[in-house]
């Protein structure tokens, strides 16, 4: 089971690098079929002084996305309506620029290889700890606001190869 519940400190945005640190805030829009997961990530996020939106049902994302300013967008991988590739593609076709990052269960090269083609900004293995995500939602911000995304400042680690 995924262990944030365990790591999740709500120390009003001191655990990732300290307020100096780690100002960025904004506005993220998580997808993921599993209620219980939905709940922790909006947790996690809100606690560190983001504005969540969730919803576990792709085409409502869809509609979300193109209502709303959101800086992020966080998606499951395999959802049983759209995966999260599929919904991936679909954000890109509009033209939309937003940073996705998509989190998976599934350790697969293949998987990812496709999802970083596709545009996807992180491909994020679960479990992951809260410090580690909101690290990574705060960098995809800072570098989707400054306009690039330098390449010695990614962070998706490629799922290993058995």
């Amino acid at each position: 089971m995924w262990d944030a519940v365990e790591h999740f400190e709500p120390d009003g945005g001191l655990g990732a690098g300290g307020p100096a640190l780690e100002t960025i805030s904004g506005h993220v829009l998580i997808i993921d079929d599993d209620p219980h997961f939905l709940r922790i990530l909006h947790r996690i996020l809100s606690s560190e002084k983001f504005v969540v939106a969730a919803t576990s049902n792709s085409c409502d994302a869809l509609g979300l996305l193109r209502s709303g300013n959101f800086e992020l967008v966080i998606c499951d991988l395999r959802m049983p309506d759209c995966d999260g590739l599929n919904l991936l593609q679909a954000i890109r076709s509009t033209g939309n620029k937003t940073p996705v990052i998509i989190l998976t269960a599934y350790d697969d090269v293949d998987t990812y290889l496709e999802a970083m083609n596709a545009g996807a900004t992180e491909y994020l293995n679960k479990p992951i700890k809260s410090d580690e995500l909101v690290h990574v939602v705060r960098n995809c911000i800072r570098r989707a606001t400054a306009g690039a995304i330098p390449n010695d400042q990614i962070t998706s680690k490629v799922p290993a190869v058995d």
